[in-house]
């Protein structure tokens, strides 16, 4: 949903190769970030499930690559600790290994520091969870509700928190330039590979301002979801994409021993009681996200997937559809301002760009499995994606969402897919819906439970729930002749 997003990027190892968790979550007013602004971000983990690319190994990296300067940062109110000269010097060999494999320039400072697990949970609660209040950890809540895919009564903040603090193994924060690493488990073969993963970060940061260069930052997110999300998927695609390279080349027997022993113990409760749309989203940057930059691999090499950082991808449809990269661009959609269309206070909640990624989400990934449609069918509906505006209000006199989605597609044809698709979910989730003669228009009311309608326009689409029939006819009517729904 709307989320905010604090830039750090976190790695979680999570299963079958490197999980990595993109902390996401910055919290300014409105509502959570599934990765960038809007419904797709929250925060993200994932498996690279491609083989690395073919290389030839190269057992030293070049000798020109000069050694940075590396500091030991004070870990954030914890007191400094020095890392252990054995560890450092391995930490140091991985900094020049990742560099060699990127072909890409070390930056003249490495700011790292050692945290332990309960420093790391304080870190957590006091950094990155600092603004995130009560009432907008209930907003996040209602507005994922509002879209089916959470129970009202989630705990999402303990979510957040235990998943942060029982998988990181490590992290590169984005904003403080700093290198943190969890070493309560030592410096084996996971955490190896974990720091090669997270050192990318820091060479794509210095190489390419990932930050301030290409607004991968907090305040540019909170605006525009979509171009986050798809820039989270670069950014940990290309350092998984790394990861596994180094592991190829450089990594020894112990390490893949250390790392198979490692996956084949590892806890992942809290990640396997997550809701199902966090489980796929968490993934996304890295397993979708490795599948777009080897694309770009294939296409020329690391060289190509440093170019993407030069014209970077826009939307969660060209991860999708590397081919669609760079010139299929989400079409502008704009939603007027609804807040007094009832005649009673609405409190906005979100607003944001659901792109092609959370539509699928929605309508294959709900919190009930009976409301669930076929993978496939979820896919290819939401495959003909080509723009969108939400909004969600709460109504404070009846304690109920108000929610508003419009959408243009490809073609007319691919609205009635979505639209067949749509009435497929609407069905499972609701029953069957009250259809008006000679239009595209479904409409479903259940007394105490709220009414629902979902119209074709043509190329376009348009989802309103509200509590009343009557709240959502005036909805209808309001966008309608606001010239923002059903003008192309």
């Amino acid at each position: 949903m709307n989320n905010n997003r604090i830039v750090l990027s976190v790695v979680i190892i999570l299963a079958v190769a490197c999980f990595c968790l993109a902390v996401i979550l910055a919290v300014t007013g409105g509502a959570i970030l599934l990765a960038g602004d809007g419904l797709n971000s929250l925060f993200l983990t994932a498996t690279p499930t491609s083989s690395p690319p073919t290389m030839t190994p190269t057992p030293e990296p070049p000798t020109q690559i000069p050694s940075p300067v590396v500091s030991t940062p004070t870990p954030r109110g914890q007191g400094e600790k020095e890392l252990p000269q054995g560890i450092a010097r391995q930490m140091d060999r991985i900094q020049e290994q990742v560099a060699s494999i990127r072909s890409l320039t070390l930056p003249p400072i490495i700011n790292r520091a050692l945290l332990t697990v309960d420093q790391l949970r304080q870190q957590v609660e006091s950094d990155f969870f600092k603004d995130y209040n009560q009432q907008e950890v209930e907003d996040d809540v209602r507005v994922l509700t509002a879209f089916g895919l959470l129970e009202p009564d989630y705990d999402l903040y303990s979510l957040y928190l235990d998943l942060y603090t029982e998988q990181i193994a490590g992290y590169y924060d984005l904003e403080t330039d700093e290198m943190f690493v969890v070493l309560d488990k030592g410096f084996s073969g996971p955490q190896r590979s974990t720091y090669a993963h997270e050192f990318t970060h820091a060479l794509q940061d210095y190489n390419h301002d990932v930050r301030e260069g290409m607004n991968y930052n907090e305040d540019y997110c909170e605006t525009d979801s979509e171009y986050c999300a798809a820039i989270q998927a670069l950014i940990e695609g290309d350092a998984s994409l790394t990861e596994q390279s180094w592991l190829y080349l450089y990594g020894t027997d112990q390490d893949r021993r250390e790392i198979d022993e490692y996956y084949q113990n590892n806890d992942l409760s809290v990640f396997d009681t997550a809701p199902a749309f966090l489980q796929e989203d968490f993934i996304f940057p890295y397993r979708q996200g490795v599948d777009f930059v080897l694309a770009l691999f294939e296409e020329g090499g690391f060289a190509r997937i440093d170019e993407a950082y030069g014209d970077p991808p826009v939307s969660t449809e060209q991860i999708l559809h590397p081919e669609r990269y760079p010139n299929d661009r989400p079409i502008p959609v704009d939603l007027p301002d609804l807040t007094n269309t009832l005649g009673r206070e609405l409190r906005e909640l979100d607003r944001g760009v659901m792109g092609e990624w959370y539509t699928y989400l929605i309508l294959a990934r709900g919190i009930q499995q009976t409301t669930r449609i076929p993978d496939d069918q979820a896919a290819l509906a939401a495959e003909g994606w080509g723009g969108d505006a939400y909004a969600v209000y709460w109504d404070e006199a009846v304690g109920e969402p108000v929610v508003i989605l419009s959408t243009v597609w490809d073609s007319e044809g691919e609205s009635r897919e979505f639209y067949d698709a749509f009435k497929a979910y609407g069905t499972a989730s609701w029953g069957n819906p009250a259809q008006t003669s000679g239009a595209d228009e479904l409409n479903w009311d259940s007394a105490g439970d709220g009414a629902s309608v979902f119209i074709r326009l043509g190329a376009e689409t348009l989802w309103v729930i509200a509590p009343t029939g009557a709240d959502v006819q005036l909805l209808v009517q309001a966008l309608l002749a606001s010239d923002s729904v059903g003008a192309r």
